[in-house]
């Protein structure tokens, strides 16, 4: 036997009240010396024991109901069926719709086997059970509105629910989605609760490196507020001998660019089985139409490899482009893969000139205007996407820096303090500042107003400036060069290209020294030098960001500003910078989707998700346009954000995690371990669809005990009552014999208020004496 609530046996002791009142409430007989006593004993002590044994009866009764009430609020639970038909059971159907389960076998894929499954099972549970149905990808939602108890219509509206389901292009936690179901509200007329997973056993999905997460699941299943059995049925076969090559993702140089820019985009695929696969074709297309294909190389064993595309665009526009690889396997959904570019005509930057009467080869911003394409205010032919605005140092202050994206300036002098905090509101907001450190930068003005003490602007603080050339004691020792491969940082990728690029040709002769940080607080670095010290660190600040390096970009101290790779780190750098301010279209689960338009009429938009399903969101007021949110992103796909009346469409896309193209399945100690954590059930799905849980209530019974004792009790107590003062009503009385003997203690019958004497009592209706003391 066990019990839903242990806590009320605590209780149990106080059906022991009745008697421990009845032996306080002892009452004790004095006797009376009368003589006419001695013809009544005889009578009495006949029904002595009689009266005794009801009264030792009654005190059993009242004392069984104590206790039978309090077991009842315990809910006692019988194993097996000891009392036929009472029994209601809760099952929980689980599925994991997690993108793994698109793997089709014998023609039908493992979602579409884990849904026949579930629905052969509804048929066979019983009316007056309940059913609920929870999907664990990408995180555990229901699919049926609370629990549902099963009849004739409602056993349709689950079915028609189940068939609803579909699968995802994300993954499944698992062990979210199990204590999601062991913690829901169990309906008051069910006394189990039986919870099915169905899942393809995806070793990825149930994140096994969780130990607390799993003994915490133990623990909620040990006090479930009902008896619940946890059983996992595994579809399909041994999937990790499934071939299986996936793009994992398109990784791309920048996602903002400008017209008749070419821009290179790289795909990276992966072979997640153990054989090699097969040489193919990779296809790419913009916006649904096939523009170029390129070829994919023979792949061994977990392998992986990128392929390069390089493409421009005509028009201005957000196009969607996207590249498939002609695999055959057992998973097609990972064979695609997507990313989202804006094509713009210009970005506006803002660039900062500390020194406009120099000669033209010695200004502060000549060669960071050369390199975007810009000379003397006029744009080349080869100009890039970014824009540059010259001013001097004391305009800053007093420009709208809300319509530009970035600030750079090539060699910084002492800014005045207003002219910092106009600085930080920008970045704060989403722009970018790119600071570079020269002969004019005061060290003590930069530590007090850009790195004031870790708040401001810089990441780290200035010591000095470093003379490399002094420093070598050898003139045969190599100079301080630029470390192209010592950061794996994203914007700073196609500087390792050194078949490319001369990065690491890039000599530095002097520099600012940055202090480190304190231990514990790594900086973020972009560039390192041979010497192993930062060139350049970056910061978040608000939404925006901060690129702070040691150098100047001109011919002083280094020969950056000369280099191939110059021109490179100036267009990917700003690219980087501008990004915050730029719509974000490649998003991660739940990222929010947000877009300023500029047509103030738009009052609302509709978001069309990867499933098809239409989503309206409504516009919010921003200056003299508006901006539309909306954090309904949650599954990985493409997105369409369709415009007020006009339909124009905006492409999203969220990104998949590349792990769930790992179709490896739990191994053998994988399955013991789970079994050491709770008692999980596996073998034959289809033995573990059919069994049913078997455990019985006892508190309906002992209820209706409960009910029979007090209606025993009442019967009992009114037959003891009549007996003792018997059932005729006793009248008012002025004789004065019968005053007299009510004075005196005694209690005799009496005629009626016109009789002379008192009737005789009859043989046998003895009359007792008894005067009781407390």
């Amino acid at each position: 036997m066990s019990f839903l609530s242990f806590a009320f046996l605590a209780a149990l002791p106080l059906a022991a009240a009745p008697i421990l009142l009845h032996l306080f409430d002892r009452r004790r007989n004095v006797v009376i010396e009368w003589g006419a006593m001695q013809f009544l004993m005889e009578a009495a002590t006949r029904r002595t024991s009689a009266r005794k044994l009801k009264q030792w009866l009654l005190l059993l009764m009242r004392v069984l109901v104590v206790a039978a009430l309090v077991l009842a609020l315990a809910r006692p639970m019988l194993p097996g069926s000891w009392f036929a038909g009472s029994e209601r059971t809760e099952t929980v159907f689980v599925i994991d719709n997690s993108m793994s389960m698109h793997r089709s076998v014998d023609e039908a894929s493992l979602f579409e086997n884990a849904i026949s499954r579930a629905d052969e099972t509804l048929d066979g549970i019983e009316a007056g059970n309940s059913v609920r149905i929870l999907l664990a990808s990408p995180y555990p939602v229901w699919a049926t509105p609370g629990s549902i108890r099963i009849d004739s219509k409602s056993r349709e509206l689950v079915r028609d629910l189940l068939h609803e389901a579909r699968p995802t292009d994300g993954g499944s936690d698992l062990l979210a989605a199990l204590f999601t179901a062991a913690q829901a509200e169990v309906p008051p007329t069910q006394q189990n609760r039986r919870i099915v997973l169905l899942t393809d056993g995806q070793a990825t999905d149930w994140n096994m490196a969780d130990d607390a997460g799993w003994n915490r699941l133990r623990d909620v299943l040990k006090t479930s507020a009902v008896p619940t059995q946890l059983d996992i049925v595994e579809l399909g076969e041994d999937i990790r001998e499934a071939a299986n090559v996936a793009v994992d993702r398109i990784r791309t140089s920048r996602t903002v660019v400008g017209v008749h820019e070419t821009f290179s985009l790289t795909a990276e695929l992966q072979n997640h089985a153990r054989q090699s696969s097969p040489p193919g074709t990779l296809t790419w297309a913009v916006a649904g139409n096939e523009q170029h294909e390129s070829h994919v190389p023979t792949l061994g064993g977990g392998k992986s490899t990128d392929v390069q595309w390089k493409h421009s665009f005509e028009q201005t526009g957000v196009y969607a482009i996207s590249c498939q690889v002609d695999a055959d396997d057992a998973l097609a959904p990972d064979n695609r893969a997507t990313v989202v570019v804006e094509v713009v005509d210009d970005i506006p930057l803002l660039l900062v000139e500390s020194s406009p009467d120099l000669t033209e080869f010695q200004r502060d911003a000549f060669f960071t205007q050369a390199a975007l394409g810009w000379l003397e205010g006029e744009a080349l032919d080869t100009r890039g996407v970014h824009v540059p605005t010259l001013i001097e140092p004391d305009r800053l202050s007093r420009m709208n820096l809300d319509e530009y994206r970035a600030v750079v300036i090539p060699n910084l002098q002492a800014l005045p303090e207003e002219t910092v905090l106009a600085l930080r509101d920008f970045v704060f907001n989403g722009g970018g500042l790119w600071i570079a450190l020269g002969p004019r930068t005061d060290v003590e003005a930069f530590n007090e107003h850009f790195f004031a003490d870790g708040d401001g602007l810089a990441p780290l603080a200035i010591d000095r400036i470093v003379d490399e050339d002094a420093n070598q004691d050898d003139r045969d020792t190599d100079p301080v060069k630029v470390d192209p491969f010592a950061s794996d940082h994203p914007a700073t990728a196609q500087l390792a290209d050194t078949d490319q690029l001369d990065t690491g040709e890039i000599t530095v002769s002097q520099r600012f020294r940055f202090v480190p940080p304190p231990e514990g607080e790594p900086a973020s670095v972009l560039l390192k030098l041979t010497n192993g010290e930062p060139l350049a660190v970056e910061k978040y600040l608000g939404r925006g960001r901060v690129i702070v390096q040691s150098v100047p970009m001109r011919l002083q101290w280094s020969t950056l500003a000369k280099s191939q790779a110059f021109v490179v780190m100036v267009h990917d750098w700003l690219a980087y910078l501008t990004q915050p301010r730029a719509t974000r279209h490649n998003l991660a689960p739940g990222e929010p989707i947000s877009v300023h338009v500029a047509d103030a009429s738009i009052l609302d938009a509709t978001l069309r998700t990867p499933h098809g399903e239409e989503v309206q969101v409504t516009a919010d007021t921003a200056g003299d346009g508006a901006v539309l949110r909306t954090s309904r992103t949650i599954l990985p796909g493409d997105y369409v954000l369709e415009l007020g009346l006009s339909g124009d469409g905006i492409p999203f896309h969220v990104n998949r995690d590349p792990v769930e193209s790992n179709l490896a399945t739990l191994t053998a100690g994988d399955h013991t371990r789970l079994a050491e954590f709770v008692a999980l059930t596996h073998g034959d799905p289809e033995a573990t669809l059919n069994r049913s849980v078997q455990s019985e209530p006892l508190w309906p019974l002992l209820l209706t005990l409960v009910i029979v004792l007090i209606l025993g009790e009442l019967i009992l107590s009114g037959v003891i009552a009549r007996e003792r003062f018997g059932s005729a009503p006793i009248e008012e009385a002025t004789d004065p014999f019968t005053t007299a003997s009510r004075d005196a203690g005694t209690s005799l019958p009496t005629a009626g208020p016109h009789s002379a004497a008192p009737a005789p009592a009859k043989a046998d209706e003895p009359l007792t004496v008894v005067t009781n003391s407390n």
